[in-house]
């Protein structure tokens, strides 16, 4: 199946563009249904044909409306079922890849069971080979989810909810599909750039140990730049470096890409041949500044929750994602923090292309524990192997505001996991900064960042200059006070970013809903533009900042902070919003 072909089912576009092979067959559309309860058994339930007697749409969560289903109970399982036909693939194993499901999720092929995979967020896959048919294979997927906080979810409530937190979704909510490959494939991409030595460092990640032999051709709009060969030798990661002549850098200003093409090959046979991209840029942290190429970047932000109209959390179609790029610029905007979402792969995909700044966070649980410690270090390493490869992400998150490691301060094994996590990422991907606990409670990270929003007592800018004076100075003002830094920790020599603030929430005349925001809601536009002036303004007045991440971009269901209404119309014009964003002190970048 190639791109070419006109499709009439959703989110037809090849899910994975970092890593994209040419055959593949995509599963999305309507399969059978059914949500069952906690006193039924799955494995029972899926062999009784009385369950199946609804549709969903894939890749929609129920609930959502295109999902076209609407459950009057929160689920203990949700099961989807359908009928394929094999393509006529070379011999190859076949395998079938789910972007994501929440959260854990059994494949049955044919009445046996393939392979389980527990967590919300992260792709997996399953060989199929064994267990096909030639014709009319039966293909069941059962998703059990629950609400624990032990887990990680993000802002999908639980047991309890926060004025902050949103309707949950189970089940499958990112495209499947099949795809034949050999035993031995390229299965992950990471890669950095180096100013100083014009050269680009490519890591690969293979199925297996190999000796096979790797090539890689780099181009750039067609034309061939470079091309490597270097063999594997009895390993299943290869690192290696590629020298550009004059190279064309990525940046949020110009996202120059090049393409690349990967085969892997033995004896003069082809194993895997995978199309994907690169974009060159070094991101450093010097003294307390953010570069980008060397050119020092002020970020200009905006906190994006990624929920979707129709979709809820899966975007309506491919167009969705791009246009929330292209939003977020028009409004001033050069980067994005995503929050408590693992996104789309498309997202990163477009925010490549259009050329925007993107932070990766890490859904939070909010219970800690011994499960809460295995989830996040298993779905964060996963995390960082799907996206290291895209120029766009530019920092990494793993913690909100001590979510789930409430006692960052007084238990020192809370505090080690939170360290443990900044090094592991860092073992993995040291070309990129890690933000450790974005908010407050700073114990490591290579940014120091900070969530402050309304205060009638005192202006932003005072509070600001407060924190950097004592890092132990408290940040929050309801609830429990939280330090701006532990101690012990000298963050006051990093780039300080005020990575939420603003908050300020808005209705349209005669909406009446149970309403959340950090502060005063103005009644009029003309009241709204001011107040966002004048958050800009205290940020303006303070000399210390490297960036801020506004919230956020859009409302979302009781949460009305949104510079955009849910459906994406503005509250206040565009122009204006870009107008106050990008005033004259912030570097145009």
């Amino acid at each position: 199946m190639t791109a070419k072909k006109k499709f009439n089912y959703p989110r037809p576009e090849y899910p994975r563009p970092i890593l994209e092979r040419d055959q593949w067959l995509n599963l999305n559309g309507r399969w059978d249904f059914f949500a069952g309860t906690s006193d039924q058994d799955p494995i029972r339930a899926i062999e009784s044909e009385e369950n199946w007697i609804q549709e969903i749409v894939v890749p929609f969560a129920p609930n959502s409306k295109l999902s076209g289903v609407v459950l009057a109970t929160e689920p203990n399982f949700v099961a989807y079922r359908r009928e394929f036909d094999l393509p006529a693939w070379d011999q190859k194993q076949v395998f079938l890849n789910i972007g994501a499901s929440d959260y854990i999720t059994t494949v049955f092929l044919n009445g046996q069971n393939v392979g389980n995979h527990k967590g919300g967020y992260t792709p997996f896959s399953f060989r199929l080979t064994p267990y096909l048919k030639p014709k009319k294979n039966i293909l069941i997927i059962v998703v059990e989810d629950s609400d624990s906080w032990q887990q990680p979810r993000g802002k999908q409530a639980g047991t309890t909810r926060w004025p902050i937190d949103y309707d949950p979704i189970v089940g499958i909510w990112q495209t499947v599909w099949l795809e034949p490959k050999n035993n031995l494939y390229l299965s992950a991409i990471r890669n950095h750039f180096s100013l100083d030595s014009g050269s680009i460092f490519f890591t690969y990640q293979f199925s297996k140990p190999n000796d096979a032999e790797i090539s890689t051709v780099l181009r750039l709009d067609g034309k061939e730049i470079t091309r490597e060969s270097c063999v594997c030798d009895n390993r299943n990661e290869i690192t290696f470096q590629m020298q550009v002549p004059n190279p064309c850098l990525w940046s949020a200003r110009e996202p120059n890409l090049y393409e690349l093409e990967i085969t892997i090959s033995k004896e003069g046979e082809i194993l895997d041949h995978v199309k994907s991209y690169c974009g060159l840029r070094e991101i450093e942290i010097r003294e307390d500044r953010f570069l980008l190429n060397g050119e020092d970047v002020f970020l200009r932000g905006v906190l994006d929750q990624g929920y979707f109209p129709n979709g809820w959390y899966t975007a309506e179609d491919d167009q969705a994602l791009k246009s929330d790029i292209e939003l977020c610029k028009k409004m001033g905007f050069n980067f994005v923090r995503k929050h408590q979402k693992l996104e789309d792969p498309r997202y990163l995909y477009w925010a490549d292309r259009l050329g925007i700044l993107v932070w990766d966070e890490m859904p939070s649980g909010r219970i800690f524990s011994s499960e809460l410690i295995e989830s996040i270090n298993t779905q964060w390493i996963e995390l960082v192997l799907r996206d290291a490869g895209h120029p766009c992400v530019v920092g990494w998150v793993p913690f909100n505001e001590s979510w789930g490691i409430w006692h960052v301060g007084q238990r020192p094994q809370q505090r080690a996991f939170a360290d443990s996590i900044y090094h592991l990422t860092k073992a993995l991907d040291p070309s990129r900064p890690v933000i450790g606990n974005d908010g407050w409670e700073y114990s490591s990270g290579d940014l120091w960042t900070l969530h402050v929003y309304y205060d009638e007592k005192k202006p932003l800018s005072e509070k600001l200059n407060d924190i950097y004076s004592n890092p132990q100075t408290s940040v929050t003002e309801a609830g429990k006070p939280r330090p701006a830094a532990l101690p012990g920790s000298i963050p006051s020599e990093l780039p300080i970013l005020l990575t939420e603030c603003g908050g300020i929430g808005f209705l349209k005349p005669g909406d009446i809903v149970d309403a959340f925001a950090y502060g005063p809601i103005p009644k009029t536009e003309e009241q709204l533009e001011l107040a966002i002036l004048e958050v800009i303004s205290q940020i303006e007045r303070s000399n210390l900042l490297r960036g801020f991440v506004w919230t956020q971009l859009t409302d979302v269901q009781q949460e009305i902070n949104g510079l955009l209404y849910f459906d994406r119309k503005p509250k206040i014009p565009l122009k204006e919003i870009n107008r106050i964003m990008t005033r004259p002190y912030i570097k145009a970048n």
